[in-house]
């Protein structure tokens, strides 16, 4: 995950265009905003940022946002 693409991602975009992003990604192999030359990191960043901005909205900051964030990852992982 590189977190600062992910950050400027959630910060711009709505969850609704970073999921447009990741199916038109998906569906034609363009990236309509790019944040790395690896197709899958490429998906894992509109993904994640997607993840990140739903606790955006719902209020919270970003540094509480990407720990809460962290700490789903790291329970998938374990």
């Amino acid at each position: 995950m590189d977190v600062k693409s992910v950050k400027d991602l959630a910060q711009k975009y709505t969850v609704e265009e970073l999921n447009r992003f990741a199916d038109t990604f998906e569906s034609s192999g363009v990236a309509p905003v790019k944040t790395q030359e690896d197709a899958g990191e490429q998906m894992s960043d509109y993904l994640q940022a997607a993840e990140l901005r739903i606790y955006l909205d719902q209020g919270l900051d970003m540094t509480t946002a990407l720990r809460e964030f962290s700490k789903r990852i790291r329970g998938v992982l374990t």
